[in-house]
Parts: C-alpha cells; structure tokens; sequence
C-alpha cells in the first residue's frame, strides 16, 4: 500500500515524467527526491534498479548505488554496476564498476561514461562470449562504442586468460551489418611458403555492399580482389568481381609443363551478373587458362571447366515464348579456347498449342543459332520444327500422339562431307499406364509407359547439340517410374528405361550401334532406414553386357557423424575406360570439435586425385579451423600440398548481405 501510494503521488506532481517503486521515499525541501530499499525507476526509455537512489526532478539527474541494474527498453543496453550517474535531460552519465551489455558485446570495466550514444570505457575487457562463458576476451586501456563500432587501445586478446595476442589499435562492427574486417586466411603451399588473405567488408547501404580481399603470396601472383553486391528489388540483383593479380617474372616452378605463350605478367578475372528478370547478362573472363588454379584456394573454385559470358532474353505472351541468348565459353582446362563452340546468338520462337478442331493442336518451334569457333567446323543453323498434337481416348486409355515436320538448314564454308540441310517427319506416340496400391502402412505409386517414336530418313548433317540429332528411328521404348512411402516416408523411388530398335541400328555417343536393343538407364533411391540411402544412376549396354555409366553413392548419417562412399565409372560403346574413381568423405564432431576428410582415388592412374583433412574448433564467441589437402597435378605427375588456417574472432564473421527490397 505504501508502494502505491508514493508511485501515485509522483506520476501526478511529475506529470507522469518518472516513475518511482521503492519501499521508503522522501522529499527533500529542494523537491530531491531520496527511494531507498527496492527501488525501482522508470523513464521514457530507461528502467533501474537500485538500493539507494536520488533524483532531482528540475536537473533531470539520478544517482544511484547499491546494486545498480540499468536496461534501455530498446534492448541495446544492459548493465550492473556499484554506482551510476544518470542526467536525464541531457542523455549523458557515468557508471563505476560496471558490467553489463551493448550490442552483442559485454563489457566489464572500472569507468563508462556516457554521452548520448557515446560511450567511453576504461580499463576493462569486451567479448562476445557469453558472460558464463567468457572465453575470449580483449582487455584494454581504454575504449570508445558508437552506434556502429567499438573503438578500442591497447589491446591484450585472451584465450581462457592466456594472453596471445597484442593490438595497439583494434575496431569491432556493433549490430549484424557493419563494415569492418572479416577473418583472414593463413596458409601455404607447395609453391609459397607464405598465404595471407584478409577481407574488408564495407556495409554500403541496406540494398548494397562490397568486400575487398587481399591476397599477399611471398612467390606467386600476389593481388586484390573487389567484390560488388546489389539488390535491386525482389527478383533483380547485381553483382560484380573484378581479380587483379601479378605475377612475377620470369614465372616459378608452377609455370613447368605449361604453354608459356599464355603466360601474363598481369592477370586479371573480370566477373559481372545483372538479373532484370526477363534480361539477365553477364561477362566472365579471365587472362589465362590458369588464373582459377594458381589464385583460389576452395577446390570447386580451382576446378571450373569454363567461363561463360552471356545475355538472355526471353518474351512469355498468351500465344508466344520468344528466347534470345548469346553465349561466349572460355575453357580453363585448354590452353587453347579457338576450337570451343561458341553460340552468337541464338533466337528461339515457340508458338504455343492451340487447338485446329476437335482434340487436334497445332505447336511450332523456330530456331536460328550461330555456331562459331575460330579452329574447327562452325555453322549458322536454322531449325523449323511444326507440330500436330492428338490426344485420343481409346478404351478409357489416353494416348499422345505427335507428328513433326524435321525442317534444318546449315550455311557455312568449312562443312565438307556433310547434309547441309535435311527434311523429315518424326512420329511420337505414347501410352501411359498409372496403377497406385496402398496396403497399411505401405504405399506404392507406379508409372508405365510405352512410346514409340518412327523417323523413316535420317541425314548425315553436323551434330552441334540434341536439335542435330536427325537419325532413322523406329524404336519401341518401356519407361517404368515407382514411388514407394512406409509409414508416410519415401524409401525407394526408381527410374528404369529401355527400348527395341526394329532398325536393328540406333545412335549413341555419336557413333551408329547395329544392335536392336536400346542402352538401359536405372536411376535408383533407396532408404531402407531413416538415416541411410543409396544413390545410383547405371546405364547398362545389353548388346554387349556391360555398364557404360555408373555412378553409385551410399551416404550413413549416425549424427553427430556422416560418411559417404562413391563410385564413378564411364565408358564407350567400346568398353573403353574413360572415368574409374572411388571417393570416400567422412564428418564428424564431438562436442565443440568438428572433423572431416576425403579421398577421390583414380583407378585407372592408381593415383589419389584428391586427398584433404579439416579440424575446426568452434569455442563460445571464436573459432579456429585447420586444412590440410593433396591434390595431384597431372601436368606435372606431382602433389601440390596446401595447409590453411582460418581464425574467428568474436563471431564476427557473419554478415547480412544486401536485403531485397
């Protein structure tokens, strides 16, 4: 009653400008106010707590000690102390033996004085572990936190007390998005006993962002990288990279076995994406087919086949589907791009199904495409592709039946021996055949299908893509789908295709095979229990009883571990071995430790290709990872080694890219 009454008093005389809780309360003759025992103060965005405070109501200004609890009501600040000073009018004050949160930092130190959203620590410590887990600290002389960044002097970086570290001089981005620096890179190689990358983040505005990287080698190619980030809106965004590196000269060791006329002192890779929606664009080059190899460390970065530059439109309309595409490859894994196909442009139009009478429609397809290459056959290709499209019931079975008018021109000047244009009717028909059956908990959904596809001429034109594909047919094709759920969860689900050619000849891999049966695809998932599956794509050659293509991964997930096995093999119509690998990767954690490695071995070399251990350790605001990988140059019939370090320092590392608006 006591409480209530005082609080009631104050809201009225104050005009409802604080609020005071407190087990006793006295008014001085000044109008000072003095709460002691329990106290509890409210104020626009402020709540304190206290044993002892006073407060003067025409300077605005609290003082408060005896287990002082302080929290702002936006959630930025949070902080326990033995005494503070607070002028409430002014937005300014100090604190004395403090602790307490900003951010995501805790600090503990002798004295924060404050000035608005300023404030001005000494003598202290910062972290982003967890007050119970303070791991890693930053001790400091002293310190200055803004809205945006903490500043701070003198610095001594702790791991579980241990002083490892000095910094004179350290900056730290407060919130998800600030621009600042991102952890580095250490490493080395077999070719640099030195690696040294650090990112330099830079949060532009709420729709955009840059980081710039660094990358100082002590023998190889040393240079910067600029990465661009943009979003437009929703569906529309940029991005651009732009990778400048030199190299010295003459070259090193890892220029042995190379053509030295695509060496370059001054290297570069220029990458650029707009996606408007229906226009999308990009350019992708580089100065040299060994740019991607000797500057980046991830694997699926070292190995990209090509560098593709495009720009593509495309037109959706009720009736119409216009595409307009040009493309331009760069091959990384030549040092001669003048023989890779390249197309300059290509246009498609699709007339879409519409009805002549009855159940008969009528499609189109127009396509030009110019196929250029300096070294090699190019063409500009015409295609002219009409269809008549039946679908007829026929003792309560619908079949699909399709007629196309096979229309191709080619014009070029370098196609010897070749059709250079062709004219012929392609028959599809189809047949499908759905059955489901479901017993208890077991639930089986089936697709059959028959098709059967007649061509009565084929020519002897270039085979640039698919659409060349003009060949005599008359095939009888068996397509079998199976979804199998227990219990509500998919455990198998399988793809098997087959076919009869009654030409007793059919084309596969460019080549004409005189057999009748067609090549056999099995796509295969199987989940016996929920946390192992198996994966399998085969293409099996009856005529000559063996697998042209198998690949076949088994992957067990016993958390807080996976494994995963694979084979991959592929040969020709032959028999002749053109991929033989086995691969085995492994991950595992126990507790704060995560651990992993793979190996991708090559049978028909008796080579590893690839063979790479990873350690990470992830404490409560840090983390420390370690790489080690061997990857075999078959160039220089060698192991290139590598070893890296990644380091984490106060969780810092992760950002907000730019929003979608």
């Amino acid at each position: 009653m006591l409480r209530a009454g005082l609080i009631l008093a104050l809201c009225t005389s104050f005009a409802f400008s604080v609020e005071i809780f407190s087990d006793y309360l006295e008014r001085l003759p000044d109008k000072t106010l003095i709460a002691k025992g329990r106290v509890q103060a409210y104020y626009e965005k402020y709540y304190l707590e206290a044993d002892y405070v006073r407060y003067n109501p025409e300077t605005k200004e609290v003082y408060a000690e005896g287990n002082v609890y302080v929290k702002s009501f936006d959630g930025r600040i949070e902080a326990w102390g033995r005494i503070a000073f607070l002028n409430l009018k002014e937005d300014t004050g100090y604190f004395l033996d403090t602790n307490g949160r900003f951010e995501k930092f805790y600090i503990s130190a002798q004295r924060v004085d404050k000035d608005k959203e300023v404030y001005n620590v000494e003598k202290g410590d910062i972290t982003t572990c967890p007050p119970n887990r303070k791991e890693m600290t930053l001790c400091f002389s002293h310190a200055k936190v803004t809205e945006k960044y903490v500043f701070s002097y003198n610095n001594s970086l702790r791991l579980f007390k241990l002083p490892i570290a000095y910094l004179p001089f350290s900056v730290f981005p407060v919130g998800d998005r600030r621009s600042g620096l991102l952890p580095p890179v250490i490493g080395s190689n077999t070719y640099n006993t030195f690696i040294y990358q650090q990112p330099i983040y830079w949060a532009i505005s709420q729709d955009k962002d840059a980081t710039l990287t660094l990358d100082i080698r002590d023998k190889q190619a040393s240079g910067l990288s600029l990465e661009y980030r943009q979003a437009i809106s929703k569906e529309k965004d940029l991005y651009a990279n732009i990778s400048l590196y030199k190299e010295p000269t003459p070259p090193g060791k890892w220029w042995e076995g190379r053509d030295l006329s695509t060496f370059r002192k001054n290297r570069y890779r220029v990458k650029f994406d707009l996606d408007l929606g229906n226009l999308k664009t990009g350019l992708d080059t580089a100065s040299d087919p060994y740019f991607l190899q000797d500057v980046y460390l991830h694997t699926k970065d070292k190995t990209i086949p090509y560098l593709t530059s495009y720009i593509s439109y495309t037109k959706d309309t009720d009736s119409l589907l216009f595409n307009f595409n040009a493309e331009r490859f760069y091959d990384t894994t030549s040092p001669n791009n003048k023989q890779t196909l390249q197309r300059l442009p290509e246009i498609g139009l699709y007339y879409k199904d519409r009805p002549l009478f009855g159940n008969l429609y009528f499609n189109a397809v127009f396509n030009y495409t110019n196929f250029y290459r300096e070294v090699g056959p190019r063409a500009h290709r015409v295609l002219l592709f009409p269809q008549l499209a039946l679908p007829l019931n026929v003792f309560g079975r619908v079949i699909y039946s399709t007629l196309t008018f096979e229309q191709g021109f080619y014009f070029s000047s370098n196609l010897s021996n070749k059709d250079k244009s062709f004219s012929t009717v392609h028959l599809s028909e189809r047949l499908p055949f759905f059955f489901d059956k479901k017993w208890k908990d077991l639930d089986l959904k089936n697709l059959l299908e028959l098709s059967y596809n007649y061509r009565p001429k084929g020519y002897n034109n270039p085979r640039f893509d698919s659409l060349d594909s003009i060949d005599k047919e008359n095939t009888l094709r068996v397509i079998f789908r199976n979804y199998t759920f227990y219990g509500g969860r998919q455990v198998l689900s399988w793809h098997l295709e087959g076919g009869y050619s009654f030409l007793e000849s059919f084309s596969f891999g460019g080549q004409q095979i005189n057999k009748k049966l067609l090549p056999v695809r099995s796509t295969l998932f199987v989940s016996p229990l929920p946390f192992v599956n198996i994966n399998s794509d085969i293409l099996y050659d009856p005529n000559h009883t063996r697998i042209l293509n198998n690949a076949t991964y088994l992957n067990i997930y016993l958390k807080p571990s996976n494994i995963t096995l694979g084979y991959v093999q592929s040969k020709d119509i032959s028999g002749n071995r053109l991929n033989d690998q086995i691969s085995i990767s492994a991950n595992s954690s126990y507790k704060n430790v995560n651990m992993g490695f793979g190996i991708i071995h090559d049978n028909r070399i008796n080579k590893d290709l690839l063979r790479n251990i990873r350690l990470d350790y992830t404490g409560a605001c840090w983390s420390f990872g370690l790489l080690l990988r061997d990857a075999y140059d078959g160039n220089r019939k060698k192991y290139i080694k590598e070893i890296f370090l990644t380091f984490n320092v106060f969780d810092l590392q992760r950002l907000t890219l730019p929003l979608k608006r």
